[in-house]
Formats: C-alpha cells, structure tokens, sequence
C-alpha cells in the first residue's frame, strides 16, 4: 500500500494520530491507509489536482486498477465535473458523504452536490460493464444540453450494463439519464426532475426499478411527443411505486417484452397541473409485447390533448395499447376522477383502450373514485375482457 496517491487526515484529530497504534491497530500511515481504504473507501480530496476533474480521474485511474476497486467517496461539498464523459469500470462504486440519501433539493439536508458539464459524466464501454454501485449524490446538470451517461443508440446488439445498482440519487436537469441496456440493474430511491428528454429508455431483463418507494420523477420541459420512461424491450423485470407526475410527455412507453414485465403500485398522476401542463396523452402507451401486468396502479389528470403528441394513431384512453401487444393484465387499478380535485381529462376519455390488432387484455376489479371514467374502450370486440367490473362500460368503437 506504500505509496498510495492519496492522502488522509490525522487517525485521531485530538492527538494528531499518535494514539493510531492503540485506538486503530494501525502504527504507520501507509497501514492506516490499507485499513481505511479497504473498509471506507478513498475520499476523491485525497487525491492531487488543480480542479475536481483532476481529481476524478486520478481516483478512478487509481481504483479501477486495484484486485479490488475501493469507493471513490465525495465530499459533503459542491463539485464541478467538466471533463467527461468518464468510461466506467467493473467494480466502480462511487458515493456521496455517509452514503446519504440525496434528493432533488439545491439547499436542504444533504449537500453531496456534482454539477456536470461537457457532454456527459459517463459512458459505457464498448464491452459492457459489471458490479458497479453509485448512491447519495445529488447530481445536476450544467445545462439541459448534458446527458448523466452518454446514450447508446443500439438497444439490440449495444453494450450492456450488468449487475448495477443506483440508489439515493438525484438527477437534475438532465437531458437524459439513462439510454441503456441493463441486466440484473437496480434504481431505487430517486428523485429525476426538470429533465429536457426522454429520461430512461432502457431495454433488457432480470431488472428492479424503485420497488423500494420513495422515487419521484417530474419535468417541465419535456415536449409531449417524449416519455419519461421508455422501455424498447424489458423481460421479467419489476417496475415499483414511483410517483411519476407526467407533465405534458408520456410518463410510460413499453414496445416490447417477453413477459413477466410487472408494475406495481405505479403513480400517473398529474395533480395540480393545468391542462397545457398536464399530460398531454396516454400516460402509458404500449405498442408491443406480451406477459406485461398493472396491479394497483393510480391514473389521474392524464390524456388532457392526446392530437398534441404528434403520434398517429392518435392515443385514446389514459392507457393506450396498439400494435401487436398481446396478454396484458390490468389489476385493481385506479383511475381517479375530478370530484375532489381538478381534472382536465376530457369526459368521456376511456379508462384503457386497445386497437385492432391487439389480444388478449384482461381487467379486474378497476375503481374509478371521485367520479372516474368507467369506461372501456376497444376497436373491435374480443380484445379485452373484463372481471370484477359489472359497473363498467366495456364498449366497441
């Protein structure tokens, strides 16, 4: 461990570190060093450079080299990175301060704050990458130009990111967060907000997005024709109770899927939003796949101007299904009317409405609170069957 090209503060601030020996074990720095980094990590201010992005790389140069790459781990401070995008690496674990949870907020609580300019913070290598860990950051983008990794455009054959887990974020202002290709990938306790595109377009399998709660993603200038979340192709994956407020984009776009693509307790709502702001057409759009489940998913304030979007077919319904989707669930979901709160969803707006061309959708036990659309809408008969729902309309048109 001699020679470490970082350094660290006195083992105990009260004697200078004179009593490392007993306290810590540790009788030198260079064995304090070891100790410290195998079970903390290395803080990226021990590293020399003029400028955080110095530092950055001189850490990561440095960890991806080691048998067993240490946490890089960022001060309780506000940094600046310009210089990437930075290519990850198997291992990389990259936290912020006590590995708090960071939310969207520029001033209150935990300030583990990475403002990112250039053109991105990370890519993925041409081979793909596995193993990696990033929690408690709060990062921003320097622009609504700036992507958080740069995007892949290849969502059959592009490089894939394996066994990762992403936690206790923030991503700010973003461009887009995530284009990529995951297995086995988890994104638990976010807040996305004010991002300028389509913030996640993911494609894969074996995957767990905020099934933990405490996940929020909004925007303001999203144009209607994007998405939120977008998933090109997603297999035996669990998409949790993320409270998405779709302000004028699509919260959801799924075109394909093997099965076992599951959402649960999922939020469409656009509370409070005005009918410019609101989303402007489907909250879910579904174009293909099969196996895809909705169990007690809430849907308000949604489809407010579906002819905004640009897309033909135009979307009917707050969730729209079209193409060649196929075996599709809908379970205790709620579709919220404005009885209690402001809704600029046209009357007369179907719940759920699938195209000819679509088989086998199935919903049971809908609730439609406040004086919701009970209302079922398919373009030709036999596309949807309905169960638990004697009170609903289920109408061909």
């Amino acid at each position: 461990m001699a020679g470490v090209p970082y350094s660290l503060p006195a083992a105990d601030p009260d004697d200078g570190g004179r009593a490392a020996s007993v306290r810590h074990g540790v009788d030198d720095l260079a064995a304090r060093l070891a100790v410290h980094e195998e079970v903390y990590g290395v803080p990226l201010d021990g590293f020399a450079g003029s400028d955080d992005d110095a530092k950055l790389r001189a850490a990561l140069s440095y960890a991806a080299a080691q048998t067993r790459p240490p946490a890089i781990v960022l001060a309780n401070r506000a940094h600046r990175f310009d210089g990437g995008p930075y290519p990850y690496y198997d291992g990389l674990r990259l936290v912020g301060s006590l590995g708090t949870l960071e939310r969207e907020f520029a001033s209150a609580g935990p300030q583990c704050v990475a403002t990112v300019g250039g053109s991105a913070l990370f890519s993925v290598p041409r081979a793909g990458v596995k193993n990696m860990f990033i929690h408690g950051v709060q990062f921003r983008a320097a622009s609504g130009r700036v992507h958080f990794q740069t995007p892949i455009t290849d969502f059959a054959k592009g490089p894939i990111v394996q066994d990762a887990d992403f936690r206790g974020l923030a991503w700010v202002g973003f461009k887009t967060v995530m284009h990529a290709r995951h297995l086995r990938c988890s994104i638990e306790r976010v807040y996305v907000n004010n991002g300028t595109d389509t913030q996640f377009k993911l494609a894969g399998s074996d995957n767990y997005y905020f099934v933990e709660g405490k996940s929020f993603m909004s925007a303001h200038a999203l144009k209607a024709s994007m998405f939120y979340l977008w998933f090109t192709h997603m297999s035996r994956t669990q998409v949790g109770p993320i409270y998405i407020t779709p302000e004028v984009a699509t919260a959801v776009r799924i075109d394909g899927s093997y099965g076992d693509l599951v959402f649960t307790g999922t939020l469409f709502d656009c509370t409070g939003r005005s009918a410019s702001t609101a989303c402007q057409g489907a909250a879910v759009l579904i174009t293909g796949g099969k196996g895809i489940v909705f169990r007690d998913c809430w849907f308000f304030n949604n489809a407010v101007n579906p002819a905004a979007t640009g897309r033909r077919p135009v979307d009917r319904g707050q969730v729209f299904i079209r193409g060649s989707a196929a075996d599709i669930l809908f379970d205790g979901c709620q579709f919220n009317g404005g009885a209690a709160q402001t809704t600029h969803t046209p009357p007369g707006t179907p719940a759920i409405y699938a195209a000819t061309g679509v088989s086998g959708v199935k919903v049971c036990n809908p609730l439609a609170p406040n004086k919701g659309v009970k209302l079922l809408q398919q373009q030709s008969a036999g596309i949807i069957a309905k169960y638990g729902a004697d009170d609903w309309t289920l109408k061909v048109a």
